[in-house]
């Protein structure tokens, strides 16, 4: 279990382990905002184990935000709502391939606006061949997916490959639908 940290002023700046959470709020650095449905207990006192805290007296604010989500194999799944983007087939998460719309061969490059989730049929149909040659259309054009709000660089890269614990969504900004640009 990890716990989030924010500044003074709500912004998300760390992930912390619990225990470093626990000492922060028992030493008076932080108050618990939200909790895991989770005891703490030590010889001295019991406590809900923290999910997110807000630091008492901290007003750091990381450099870089981003509002670009990383580019990763299940960021373009969720992207493209696990359909193949050219037949519409639901296929799972371990059970698709990338498909480059411009083919690596003819210049296109392995990034969010080249890269569709394809089943195996439709990909080796499709092979290297240019898109209008090919006979399905895109049932919508690859996009660059962005947050509703710019986020701490470093949280969004760490958080890129699991979904926040329910309580954090509040303090992160992908809690709302991913928007194109």
């Amino acid at each position: 279990m990890q716990t989030l940290v924010l500044n003074i002023g709500q912004v998300p700046v760390s992930i912390v382990p619990v225990k470093r959470a626990i000492s922060l709020i028992t030493t008076d650095k932080a108050i618990a905002l939200e909790n895991y449905n989770v005891t703490y207990r030590s010889a001295n006192f019991t406590m809900f184990v923290p999910s997110v805290i807000k630091c008492t007296k901290s007003d750091y604010v990381p450099k870089h935000y981003t509002d670009i989500l990383p580019f990763n194999r299940k960021n373009v799944y969720i992207r493209d709502g696990g359909r193949c983007m050219y037949c519409g087939r639901k296929v799972s998460l371990n059970d698709f391939t990338f498909d480059h719309v411009i083919s690596r061969t003819a210049g296109g490059r392995t990034w969010w606006d080249n890269i569709v989730v394809s089943c195996f049929r439709c990909n080796g149909q499709k092979g290297h061949m240019h898109l209008n040659k090919y006979k399905r259309k895109l049932i919508h054009q690859p996009y660059i997916p962005r947050l509703s709000k710019a986020a701490p660089s470093h949280i969004v890269r760490r958080l890129a490959a699991e979904i926040p614990h329910e309580t954090w969504v509040d303090y992160l900004y992908w809690n709302v639908i991913l928007k194109s640009t």
